[in-house]
């Protein structure tokens, strides 16, 4: 059988049952879908853990990646439409964050279902994102500084020639994706949001994190956690207790 688009970016993915809930995952610049296969033993029954998988990642490496956000975006929307008609959230590290953000409202453009919960975590609100500056065109050297500073690959990545140079293009193209990403003001959205935030980042400070109160009519909940940027990683259970509660 041929694999549609849709099975391409929602590879790891087994959607809602009937008293489930699905929370599609976004990931940030450098990160795949099997990120999200540690979260597993900590989501409830009540829940469809969700992660996308965009190209250039993981499976998909031999796939060109996406370099702007209006791509990745438009793509999460196109894989996602059969799959909007139950209950569903979104979240977003980092990245992810901002896309999500950019996918619901494109998802509102076409009159599509939105979801009932925007989940962003060490994500810069998207009238803040342009005081993060941009590194994707960066020397090799600083970029894989910038990239040490937010620290989101393993040491042994970072000490390996070969693997870095496999690696580096794609990173690029994600950090373009926030690197030149312009935001449009609109009115802010009808749904709650939680942010989730690092409380020692330097980078998406958790001020900037705040900010995200300014996109919602309805309900926000900034949550802060001990860590810099990659927070999430040791307070998985924390984040998904958190979600099931929102959603519950």
């Amino acid at each position: 059988m041929k694999r549609t688009d849709s099975d391409r970016w929602l590879a790891y993915t087994s959607v809602a049952a009937d008293h489930q809930t699905n929370v599609f995952c976004i990931p940030f610049a450098g990160g795949g879908a099997s990120f999200y296969r540690a979260w597993r033993p900590f989501v409830p029954p009540s829940i469809a853990l969700c992660p996308l998988q965009p190209p250039g990642r993981e499976e998909r490496f031999m796939e060109t990646p996406l370099d702007s956000m209006a791509s990745l975006v438009l793509g999460a929307a196109d894989a996602l439409a059969p799959h909007l008609s139950r209950p569903y959230a979104l979240f977003g590290h980092s990245m992810g964050g901002l896309a999500c953000f950019e996918l619901v409202h494109l998802l509102k453009e076409r009159g599509a279902p939105l979801p009932t919960h925007l989940f962003v975590s060490g994500a810069p609100a998207p009238q803040l994102a342009s005081l993060i500056p941009p590194v994707y065109d960066l020397p090799r050297e600083q970029l894989l500084e910038a990239i040490q500073r937010y620290g989101g690959l393993p040491e042994e990545v970072l000490r390996s020639k070969e693997l870095l140079d496999l690696l580096i293009p794609r990173l690029r193209a994600d950090f373009a994706v926030t690197g030149t990403y312009e935001y449009a003001s609109r009115p802010p959205l009808d749904l709650p949001i939680t942010a989730f935030a690092g409380s020692d980042d330097q980078i998406v400070t958790p001020s900037i994190v705040d900010g995200w109160r300014e996109q919602t009519t309805s309900a926000f909940r900034l949550e802060l956690y001990d860590g810099g940027h990659f927070f999430l990683t040791r307070h998985a259970r924390e984040i998904v207790l958190k979600l099931s509660r929102a959603l519950a």
